[in-house]
């Protein structure tokens, strides 16, 4: 039996947050994830700032979500300023092939792109897989500046 190309290279849980400061003291005072990389994002962004954390090989991603705008987030903010909310799977993708591949799986099963986008750090594509997973997967292809920005994450 093969493993599915979408379960392969988990490297990420990605939650959407109301605040990301009281989520950040939540994460430390009840799991002991005390440190942290915040970026503030510019306005156009689809989140006012992220938050960064490695557990051993797994990253946490803190979204801070705009509730005034509509974006694939803005249903995930939790009621807590504390609490925080399973939004998405992140799936490192090594090689352009992959990329294709690994999209092209997802397309080929029905899935719809729920977002897509690229930045001068990474190309990320989200797969919409509510229905049968409960969160969405998210594929994340770094280019050189996103290898040095995800090497600058603090591991607890």
């Amino acid at each position: 039996m093969t493993i599915p190309v979408v379960f392969r290279n988990h490297f990420q849980l990605g939650y959407v947050v109301r605040n990301l400061d009281s989520a950040i003291e939540d994460m430390r005072d009840k799991f002991g994830v005390a440190k942290w990389q915040v970026n503030v994002m510019h306005k156009s962004a689809p989140a006012r700032a992220l938050g960064f954390a490695y557990v051993q090989q797994v990253m946490i991603e803190l979204i801070e979500a705009r509730p005034e705008r509509e974006t694939i987030y803005r249903d995930w903010i939790p009621e807590s300023d504390a609490a925080a909310r399973l939004h998405h799977l992140g799936y490192m993708i090594d090689s352009d092939e992959e990329w294709r591949s690994t999209i092209g799986q997802f397309e080929g099963s029905g899935f719809r792109t729920a977002f897509a986008d690229s930045s001068d750090f990474f190309d990320y594509y989200y797969a919409d897989t509510l229905a049968q997973l409960g969160h969405y997967c998210e594929l994340i292809r770094l280019k050189p500046a996103g290898r040095a920005f995800w090497a600058s994450v603090p591991h607890n």
